[in-house]
């Protein structure tokens, strides 16, 4: 089952591999940032139960890019932003992939925020019952 350290772990592999020069930091701002960077922020995950033993599960992040102070800051986030969309739609997690939805930024006090969910199914394994006990039955025909 796929758990929600899988999910952020493969938020922070994406950006590792595709920005390998650009610091990431995770859940605190601290302060002295180097800029650029990336600082991931995972939102209240959910689970919803839906039919029997199925629930749906739902991550959103909120990535904050603290863009590069040597250019036009506006111009490097929605640069960002746009490679965002492409390398952040399909995230590995676990044995597979997870599609990445609900997908938007927006520029706020020179940060840029990217926000994405990964929503996906997971399946709770079956409760282990007791088994039936044998009978014996006889029939008669008449």
């Amino acid at each position: 089952m796929i758990t929600v350290n899988d999910v952020l772990n493969g938020v922070t592999r994406a950006l590792a591999e595709h920005f390998p020069d650009m610091p990431r930091y995770g859940e605190e701002i601290k302060q002295g940032l180097d800029a650029p960077c990336f600082f991931i922020k995972l939102f209240p995950t959910s689970q919803t139960r839906e039919v029997g033993r199925r629930y749906l599960r739902t991550h959103t992040f909120d990535i904050h890019y603290f863009p590069n102070p040597a250019i036009d800051e506006n111009e490097d986030a929605h640069d960002i932003a746009e490679q965002l969309y492409s390398k952040l739609e399909y995230l590995l997690v676990g044995n597979g992939q997870c599609r990445g939805t609900r997908m938007r930024h927006e520029v706020i006090d020179g940060v840029m925020h990217f926000f994405v969910s990964y929503d996906f199914h997971i399946m709770r394994p079956a409760p282990q019952l007791p088994k039936m006990q044998s009978i014996e039955q006889e029939v008669k025909l008449q």
